[in-house]
């Protein structure tokens, strides 16, 4: 890859890198709620007030991880696709 190239997926990669992190933090933190449900619910079921605690959490924590995921994965394939198409020698066959 040229010089040029490595400039353009940096300057690719930053952009959906903050946004991925801030929309994390957005999750964690409307996920908070959760902590009582899934702390209170699982002692129930298990009688084990130890694992609730720790399961209580991590339960926002798994909820923003698999969101962020959800919305930043695809975005963020598809631009780097999209780029690698562009980076791409034209005597290259696809």
């Amino acid at each position: 890859m040229r010089r040029a190239g490595g400039v353009r997926v940096l300057a690719l990669a930053l952009p959906p890198a903050a946004l991925t992190a801030g929309v994390l933090r957005l999750v964690v933190q409307l996920a908070l709620p959760l902590r009582p449900l899934v702390r209170s619910l699982l002692e129930q079921a298990t009688g084990n007030c130890l694992a609730a605690y720790y399961a209580g959490i991590l339960a926002p924590v798994i909820v923003g991880i698999l969101v962020t995921a959800a919305l930043a994965l695809p975005l963020t394939c598809t631009a780097f696709a999209t780029l690698h198409d562009r980076l791409r020698s034209p005597g290259t066959s696809p």
